[in-house]
């Protein structure tokens, strides 16, 4: 361990209780978060530490959220310890298993089934309540996100011809494209559903082997994103083949007063605008971290954008991301 991280350790050690001071103390990668996570172990103790000081509205909206998903059935680590002003988390820590670094060890379909079951779970359960105080997904936020891609992608896959037009091009059959659908934003979402915010908890029973974490961005908004988030990660390519079975399981299980065929259409539409904003997301982080291989993402964001696209039969959309980005 070099002395910069020996301090940082040592300084971080410093902000907790007196009887974590002896505890051992590991850096957990935190790979673009701007929050520190930190593994304390004494024993066969073991608490996962979080420091939000880089974000204080963070660490009021994770001890919301934890406050609503606590109250339902479902695998979230237990709070252990906070402190308000120093933005320290203390909570149970759920291990190495990781969706994401276990597939080849573990059923795919086992492993979706217990996420899936979890998500029927939280949407059954959990109401719209404006008292909650989450955001809300809106057409604002829906442009704000989709931006990424003509803001850093264009200029990666080197369209700099008529910029401008191309930009309102976009925009124009995106927002003509959300329009034709009618949006019901009163559902909660965890939104960074991801293998690799799921731990996989093997002593647990049913659903409650699947561990989530990392929800303190949570919103309202449609049922379906959290599971194009989940059958539809752009970080790792997996295989696609029990997406049709898991669409239509969730639809069955979970409280939908929609046709499947509008939930579908939403699904697409929506996980269409989530890949195209990643296509941006990849070439910025690459490009501000310094890391370049978050564009090693990109080939199977595109994959998973294509797929999408052939089953909305969007001729507009279609046309102009084959021709501009695909």
């Amino acid at each position: 361990m070099n002395y910069y991280i020996y301090l940082m350790n040592f300084n971080f050690l410093d902000k907790l209780s007196p009887e974590y001071r002896n505890y051992k103390i590991e850096r957990i990668k935190n790979g673009a978060s701007k929050k520190l996570f930190f593994k304390i172990s004494k024993g066969s103790d073991s608490f996962v530490c979080t420091d939000f000081n880089s974000d204080k509205l963070e660490y009021k909206n994770h001890l919301v959220v934890h406050r609503i998903l606590s109250n339902i059935d479902i695998s979230i680590p237990t709070l252990i310890e906070k402190n308000d002003d120093k933005l320290i988390i203390v909570s149970e820590d759920f291990g190495n298993l990781r969706y994401d670094k276990i597939l080849k060890q573990q059923s795919i379909k086992d492993l979706l089934q217990y996420a899936t079951d979890t998500l029927c779970i939280i949407n059954k359960e959990i109401n719209f309540n404006p008292s909650y105080a989450l955001p809300q997904y809106n057409i604002k936020l829906f442009k704000n996100e989709i931006a990424e891609l003509p803001q850093y992608y264009f200029s990666y896959n080197n369209i700099i011809d008529r910029i401008d037009s191309l930009n309102d091009e976009f925009f124009d059959i995106w927002i003509e494209s959300f329009k034709q659908l009618n949006f019901n934003f009163k559902h909660f979402v965890h939104k960074d559903f991801n293998m690799n915010n799921l731990i996989f908890l093997p002593s647990r029973e049913g659903h409650l082997k699947c561990g989530v974490i990392d929800y303190q961005n949570s919103f309202w908004g449609e049922s379906s994103w959290d599971l194009f988030s989940l059958l539809e990660d752009s970080r790792i390519f997996f295989t696609d083949q029990y997406n049709a079975y898991f669409m239509n399981y969730f639809y069955s299980h979970s409280n939908q007063l929609i046709s499947f065929k509008e939930f579908k259409l939403k699904y697409h539409l929506l996980n269409c605008s989530r890949q195209t904003r990643l296509l941006g997301r990849w070439v910025k982080l690459a490009n501000e971290l310094n890391q370049p291989w978050y564009l090693d993402f990109i080939s199977t964001t595109k994959l998973r954008l294509q797929s999408s696209l052939a089953i909305l039969q969007n001729n507009k959309l279609t046309k102009f991301y084959d021709k501009y980005i695909l």
